[in-house]
């Protein structure tokens, strides 16, 4: 079976973004989920502020404000602001999950022809699950990286396609996850690392437009679901490769 090129699989997402109005549904979908994500992240930033709030600090991140060294260790102002953090950052699980699970689904769903709007909220279900195996994934390509800063980065590539692994099968445990996503991605973190360069282009484009009011967030919008659907091709070509073998 010969592989498929980076070109190959973009194109392949532009056609299946253009499919039925696919393109459309997508960026329609992907609209509401950034909706929901801000939405549940709002509370927890409250959290957070008010957490700096009663520490007393807020005013030193003030413009011209310099904290005092004795500020970080006093139990007074530490503990509210670490207590804050923690629940923000255990909180934040879920919407991290949410978001991610529903990219994913968004992207496969697109590839096989059945994307609906309603895929922006597909993530509900399955937030602290997708959000605990990212947690458990970056955990894994942290430790990697603190050997050498290569070794993670090949880590990062080899657990790539965890959650569409976890998308496809919503009962398996995280490990089970990153362990398929190992294996389908041996031999391939190369061809996938092509893939993800052959974008620079348009991330270049979106850079630049950024500059311009409200026409970096329009070009973004724009280059997501193509992005996003080639990367889930370059999936759909693994478990078609997988299963000749």
């Amino acid at each position: 079976m010969d592989m498929k090129t980076a070109k190959e699989m973009r194109a392949e997402a532009w056609a299946a973004l253009g499919e039925k109005g696919q393109y459309l549904r997508y960026v329609a979908a992907f609209l509401l989920m950034a909706l929901t994500l801000i939405a549940m992240m709002v509370p927890l930033t409250a959290i957070l502020g008010a957490g700096i709030g009663m520490s007393g600090i807020a005013p030193y991140f003030q413009p011209g404000g310099h904290p005092e060294i004795g500020l970080l260790t006093d139990p007074e102002v530490m503990l509210p602001l670490l207590s804050s953090a923690l629940v923000f950052s255990l909180l934040a699980i879920y919407p991290i999950g949410f978001a991610t699970w529903g990219q994913a689904a968004m992207a496969l769903a697109t590839m096989r022809r059945g994307l609906t709007v309603g895929h922006a909220f597909s993530g509900w279900g399955h937030g602290w699950r997708m959000g605990w195996i990212k947690t458990v994934e970056m955990t894994y390509v942290f430790l990697w990286t603190l050997l050498f800063y290569v070794p993670g980065v090949v880590k990062l590539l080899a657990y790539s396609m965890t959650a569409y692994v976890a998308v496809d099968h919503p009962d398996w445990s995280a490990n089970q996850c990153i362990t398929e996503s190992r294996r389908l991605m041996d031999g391939h973190k190369w061809r996938y690392f092509c893939l993800n360069l052959s974008f620079i282009g348009w991330w270049i484009l979106v850079a630049v437009a950024s500059f311009m009011p409200f026409v970096g967030n329009l070009a973004q919008w724009f280059f997501m679901p193509y992005m996003e659907s080639a990367k889930a091709a370059f999936y759909e070509d693994l478990l078609d490769r997988d299963a000749v073998v």
